[in-house]
């Protein structure tokens, strides 16, 4: 039997006609991709693109210096920046493990309190099926020393400013995962996994909720019905409360993992701890409290007596959970990475950073503004042309070949796993999306049907198309310019 070898250049070629045939978004004289832009029908909105060579030679333009909200599309920028600014893995800018001291105070003969040190890793864990950097192993490395009391449980998060939210996200989502709060002490990425459900039992009066793991704020569910037809939950959370009210309807027997965003990360893994302690038989006489303490508490003097540290998290891991699953809390907490190599515990040096790389790479400075690590503020702004620029300047740098493998391909995983599956073999597209209310961007590179690489950004904002209908129109406009290049 003969075998066939084709080259991936022809292999693109017949599938790039597979996709004019079947689709018939192009005619046989092969539509141009700027009549194909013309005919679109955006709904009131406004379309921004780019397409660039790897020598930042443009190609193919439609508002390319007009300024856009490109969502997590952004992450692209943070990571840029991890890898330009903080070197190897092996160097000391990256995240390492969480670290527990106990100490005792030099004036008094009294017990010692236990430090819990946050390094920026937010892949620390407190889930009770933990496998790996588990904050019950420092629990149980400090109940095996044989110590059987301690004071307080300080939680140290110093090496960034105390837990905030960066300006421009908005309140609605708070309350959510994606939107938890920014710590240098934070376990399950700032957030609390929790339960609600409907028994079938209809003589019960309300939805049963549990916390997965301590109890992070009240909750009131009495307000939710619990009729048979369509599931209708909503949660009033107002941030910075200990008090959350569910309302709406649960239909019997129904059951919904819940999962929210911590205003305050280091605090709630402080008393996570606080309780390990006590169920391992260790008693603690204080509660958690924040370092540093206030002058003349009698802490200011102290001697570390143990000390235990996780290992190091795989940067690698940190990488993906931004560019593959768009985590923003990893996204923020690496953009604080970059801004400690200014010795600055604010995010501030990290994003004149970011667009220290924009200016490098070429974007006019009234094509950007930065606001945050991972595109969620409503302030961030950028041209697609600047993103496209930046990406072509990534392709000449000496780290591009360890980065470029790290970004979601085309039918394959992270965000586009399910995107261009019957179109493309996986990575003909390698590329970040972006999504918040308005707003369908992406953004990286892709190999057009001539087997040239290239950099692009297709920003869509303000449009009053669905985000399904958004993404589709992106889809259509790059598998158009791929056809075409």
């Amino acid at each position: 039997m003969r075998t066939w070898h084709f080259s991936r250049r022809l292999i693109i070629r017949l599938i790039a006609a597979a996709i004019v045939g079947s689709t018939g978004m192009m005619t046989a004289n092969a539509q141009s991709t700027g009549s194909y832009l013309d005919s679109l029908d955006l709904k009131g909105g406004n379309i921004g693109l780019s397409v660039m060579r790897l020598d930042g030679t443009p190609v193919v333009e439609r508002n390319a210096r007009q300024r856009f909200l490109p969502a997590s599309s952004q992450k692209l920028l943070t990571t840029i920046a991890a890898f330009h600014y903080l070197g190897d893995f092996d160097n000391s800018g990256w995240p390492k493990g969480t670290v527990l001291s106990v100490e005792v105070r030099e004036d008094a003969e009294s017990l010692p309190d236990v430090r819990l040190i946050g390094t920026g890793d937010v892949t620390l864990s407190v889930a009770q099926d933990c496998q790996n950097n588990c904050l019950s192993s420092l629990a149980d490395a400090l109940a095996s020393s044989g110590i059987r009391q301690v004071d307080s449980v300080i939680v140290d998060d110093t090496l960034f400013r105390s837990p905030y939210r960066p300006d421009g996200w908005s309140h609605d989502d708070l309350k959510f995962a994606y939107g938890a709060a920014i710590s240098a002490l934070s376990a399950d990425r700032g957030e609390a996994a929790a339960q609600i459900s409907a028994p079938r039992n209809a003589t019960a009066s309300a939805p049963v909720f549990a916390w997965s793991s301590f109890p992070a704020f009240d909750v009131e569910t009495s307000a939710v019905t619990m009729h048979p037809g369509s599931q209708e939950l909503e949660l009033d959370l107002q941030v910075g409360t200990n008090r959350a009210v569910f309302s709406g309807n649960l239909p019997p027997g129904t059951s919904l993992p819940l999962r929210f965003g911590l205003s305050d990360p280091s605090y709630y893994v402080g008393q996570v701890l606080r309780s390990m302690l006590v169920q391992r038989d260790v008693s603690v006489a204080g509660n958690v409290v924040r370092a540093p303490l206030p002058a003349g508490s009698g802490h200011n003097s102290r001697v570390e007596i143990a000390r235990y540290a996780l290992p190091t998290p795989d940067p690698i891991s940190t990488i993906q959970a931004i560019l593959h699953d768009s985590s923003n809390v990893d996204s923020e907490t690496l953009l604080h990475h970059i801004s400690l190599t200014l010795s600055d515990r604010t995010p501030e040096s990290g994003i004149w950073l970011v667009e220290h790389i924009l200016a490098e790479a070429g974007a006019n400075e009234f094509e950007y503004n930065i606001a945050d690590g991972s595109g969620l503020s409503v302030y961030n702004r950028i041209s697609p042309g600047a993103m496209a620029s930046v990406l072509a300047w990534a392709s000449e740098q000496s780290w591009y070949e360890e980065w470029y493998p790290l970004i979601a391909s085309s039918g394959e995983d992270g965000t586009l796993s399910r995107r261009f599956v019957s179109s493309f073999m996986p990575g003909v597209i390698r590329a970040k999306t972006g999504s918040v209310f308005g707003t369908d961007a992406l953004a990286g590179y892709f190999t057009g049907v001539s087997g040239e690489n290239y950099a692009f950004a297709i920003f869509v904002n303000d449009s009053g198309l669905t985000h399904r209908e958004a993404r589709r129109l992106i889809d259509d406009a790059l598998l158009n310019l791929i056809s075409n290049l």
